[in-house]
């Protein structure tokens, strides 16, 4: 179906086409009107011809020869010039397809990231977000069709950075594809869940857990949040196993541990057919049922619950030798103790200052893309 905004209005004539009616009525030539109107016959050619607009003073020259009005002259100039300009030149219409495409996906940084590599002129740039997408035209009003999957569990959504996240989530399914996997085994992984806390405590844990994961069939990756996304992680099925992304915008250890066990919460709970993927950000907290289902789960397995009802009294002056006690009873590591407690509010989270790893670094290459 054509939109409004595709229609184009037929062809107009310019005022050439209404004098040269003039002429013929009054069976007169090119070189009678050049020398009634002292213009040269080479300027009447390209005024008849529409080559040449008309000036306000030829408007009434017209008006005067013709016994119209200066406005009739006016009028007909200025919705022919309109008609015209319709017609776009290739450096508009190259803006158009620019524009389109950057309304929709952050170029700049994908480009920055290598998932698009630098162009050369807009086709170029088109071919490569056509091949990106795997589409044979350009149309985002495919995108427009998983808008909901968002706009339902999130007011953060506009058409535009929803779009972006899309874009994000295209490209974590295209790495999915090709990641490695074993069958999936749901048993193991709730099994593996409940000993979640316990791998955040041992020598090179976070791995270990990633392993635990594989050998469940569930596919794990890192992939940096777009720009405009402020996306935290991921769930989603590629094919028949389970995928959770980890996007290390906030590169705590806390933060892995709960944004992983959230993920893994929603592959548990919450993905379906009517729920086929979830992205999420976790730092703004959103409120849906689904979002507060998974808060409340990875919060049990992190022992969240003891941790608050053991350290709550001691939130204004709280030793280290607190933390590190709590810690090891519930079996969590302390930046989760911490965290747990930032979170509330109850402390500050320069208490992590002992804690301060970059996860990402302790998370093997093999599992990061940029």
């Amino acid at each position: 179906m054509i939109s409004v905004n595709q229609l184009r209005a037929a062809k107009k004539f310019g005022p050439g086409y209404f004098i040269r009616e003039q002429l013929e009525q009054r069976e007169w030539t090119q070189e009678d009107l050049a020398a009634i109107t002292n213009l040269s016959a080479k300027h009447i050619n390209k005024i008849l011809q529409d080559q040449q607009p008309l000036t306000l003073d030829n408007a009434r020259l017209f008006a005067d020869i013709f016994g119209t009005s200066v406005q009739y002259w006016v009028n007909l100039n200025t919705d022919y010039l309109l008609w015209l300009r319709q017609e776009k030149t290739p450096e508009e219409v190259e803006a158009d397809v620019k524009g389109a495409i950057y309304a929709r996906m952050p170029i700049k940084d994908m480009i920055k990231k290598g998932w698009l590599e630098s162009y050369s002129n807009a086709n170029d740039l088109k071919q490569q977000v056509l091949d990106f997408w795997g589409w044979h035209s350009l149309d985002f009003s495919q995108l427009d069709r998983q808008l909901p999957f968002l706009t339902r569990k999130s007011d953060a959504y506009n058409t535009f950075n929803a779009s972006y996240a899309l874009t994000w989530y295209h490209k974590a399914t295209l790495i999915a594809a090709q990641r490695p996997h074993r069958p999936y085994r749901r048993k193991q992984l709730e099994t593996l869940y409940d000993q979640m806390h316990r791998y955040s405590i041992t020598t090179d844990g976070i791995n270990a857990f990633i392993k635990a994961l594989e050998a469940a069939g569930v596919i794990f990756f890192v992939l940096p949040h777009l720009q405009k996304t402020y996306l935290d992680g991921a769930a989603f099925f590629s094919g028949a196993n389970p995928v959770l992304v980890y996007t290390g915008r906030y590169k705590r250890i806390d933060h892995f541990w709960f944004t992983l066990a959230h993920e893994i919460a929603h592959v548990l709970l919450h993905l379906d057919e009517a729920t086929p993927f979830i992205l999420d950000n976790l730092h703004d907290g959103e409120k849906d049922n689904i979002e507060e289902e998974a808060n409340a789960l990875a919060a049990r397995q992190l022992k969240h619950p003891e941790i608050l009802e053991q350290l709550s009294p001691y939130a204004k002056y709280l030793p280290p030798a607190k933390v590190e006690e709590c810690a090891e009873q519930y079996q969590v590591h302390p930046a989760i103790v911490i965290g747990k407690l930032a979170h509330e509010k109850l402390i500050s989270y320069a208490n992590q200052t002992r804690y301060k790893d970059d996860v990402l670094e302790l998370i093997n290459p093999e599992y990061q893309y940029h």
